[in-house]
């Protein structure tokens, strides 16, 4: 997290340069990384809250059976995360929850592809 703050701190110091020298251009792309830093720390948000959940699974040995959550959609082959986790939120499904038991069954895995996380069933490795 200290890499994150790091760069809020450079890009506010670009911010500073582009309002001193009223650099249109400069204000333009620090307003697109404010952006997009927003956007990688919602990545991590979500990432952190499956594994909160993952963790707790794990840690009160609930007993995790094939099949609890059978009525959700699993993976049959590699999906973006967030498309996964919306595709839950709409069938009404707890997204964290389900993506923990996946991740902590075995059932699948999350993989980086291009700076994208993708859930992957393990059943089909993923081909790069």
């Amino acid at each position: 997290m200290q890499f994150l703050t790091r760069l809020a701190r450079t890009v506010e110091q670009l911010e500073r340069v582009a309002q001193k020298y009223e650099d249109e251009d400069l204000k333009a792309l620090v307003a697109e990384l404010y952006k997009q830093l927003t956007v990688v720390i919602n990545i991590l948000e979500k990432i952190f809250s499956i594994y909160t959940e993952l963790d707790i699974l794990v840690r009160t040995d609930l007993k995790i059976e094939p099949g609890l959550y059978l009525d959700a959609e699993t993976p049959q082959q590699p999906e973006k995360l967030a498309e996964y986790v919306e595709k839950l939120k709409n069938a009404g499904h707890d997204p964290n929850k389900v993506v923990a038991y996946l991740l902590g069954t075995g059932v699948a895995h999350v993989e980086n592809r291009n700076g994208e996380l993708y859930i992957v069933p393990h059943a089909k490795k993923s081909q790069r």
